[in-house]
């Protein structure tokens, strides 16, 4: 939708209502006013991040190649980790600088900015600018991205000193375990071989591929707002309190759409799990974290997606498609634009749940 947009303003062709509504749309904007603004602002505010992450970058590049060479692998990695691409140039990915903070540190700073959003990142520079209060949008990205971070970190090194992490100093244990908890949740680099994980630190880092990154952003999942609106709305039910996040009263159609959303990303997920296991040789825990990892946009794998058939490959590109376009937006796409509500209003009952 960004290049759909960028290309039609290049060429000077007017950007009718229809595409201002499918790109503001897209990134979470209630009105399709200021679409081309937001537009120009996403562009400039990429290339300004990713040509300024590169400098570092292509300094620690250089010392194992020539100028040249460092330069585009310093760009190339810049550019990856900011869209949350996950892709590398180098032979075994990131694992070669697992006991280093500079390379890793820059390429998390670049994952958690991508994945923020554009929406929250234009809020806090307004925010700042204006010394106001965030919206009840942004409080929700960043409480639950801070949460996630910190608890993945916590949980990969309780799970895995002893494991995937271990034959590093304490220090570098803890600086690891923190750049999975990050890159999990859709980047997909790694400084430390997938296999060698445990059980439980691969179904924390399955966990950070559901949630995912926050709307408007380059990553996928479920996202940090859909995660953060199905925890409070259970914390208000239990104290038994309307539902309010930054001095804002969330409605009930916002949580209804996250508990759609959650639902029908589990059910997606389970599907593939399901037909991954009839067609394929494989362990249930390989192929079940090749689907997350393929219906989060992650690209983390336990080495079993080259070897798959070519249908078990047929339904990895499919997790891949349906996670990146949304599986709400998929839905809605696949149901006819002229539904009608009903006009019929039924008796209220209640069911007993739990």
């Amino acid at each position: 939708m960004t290049a759909a947009t960028a290309i039609m303003v290049l060429l000077g062709w007017r950007v009718g209502i229809r595409q201002r509504l499918l790109f503001s749309g897209g990134f979470g904007v209630e009105t399709p006013s200021g679409a081309v603004r937001l537009l120009y602002r996403m562009l400039g505010f990429t290339l300004l991040v990713e040509g300024m992450a590169s400098l570092p970058l292509f300094f620690v590049f250089l010392r194992s190649f020539p100028p040249g060479e460092a330069l585009f692998n310093a760009l190339f990695h810049s550019v990856s980790a900011f869209c949350n691409a996950g892709f590398s140039t180098l032979r075994g990915g990131l694992e070669g600088y697992s006991g280093q903070f500079l390379l890793p540190g820059v390429i998390m700073v670049l994952i958690v900015t991508g994945g923020l959003g554009f929406l929250v990142i234009g809020d806090i520079f307004v925010r700042l600018r204006e010394r106001s209060r965030l919206s009840a949008h942004s409080v929700l990205v960043l409480r639950t991205t801070a949460v996630l971070i910190a608890a993945g970190t916590v949980l990969l090194f309780a799970s895995d000193a002893l494991h995937g992490l271990s034959g590093h100093p304490l220090h570098l244990k803890v600086w690891n375990a923190l750049f999975q908890s990050v890159t999990a949740r859709t980047a997909g680099f790694n400084t430390i071989s997938m296999p060698l994980f445990s059980s439980l630190g691969l179904f924390v880092l399955c966990i950070l591929m559901i949630i995912g990154a926050s709307p408007g952003s380059t990553g996928g999942g479920i996202k940090t707002t859909t995660a953060g609106l199905l925890f409070y709305s259970s914390l208000s039910e239990i104290r038994g309190t309307g539902m309010a996040i930054g001095n804002r009263k969330i409605s009930d159609g916002n949580v209804r759409r996250a508990l759609a959303v959650t639902v029908l990303y589990i059910l997606t997920v389970l599907l593939g799990i399901i037909l991954l296991c009839l067609i394929e040789p494989f362990s249930f825990g390989a192929l079940a974290f090749e689907a997350v990892s393929a219906m989060g946009t992650v690209g983390l794998s336990l080495g079993v997606t080259p070897s798959l058939s070519a249908p078990g490959k047929v339904i990895i590109i499919l997790l891949m498609f349906w996670g990146r376009v949304g599986i709400l937006t998929f839905m809605y796409g696949m149901i006819s634009r002229d539904r009608k509500s009903s006009k019929i209003t039924f008796a209220e009952t209640n069911i007993p749940v739990g």
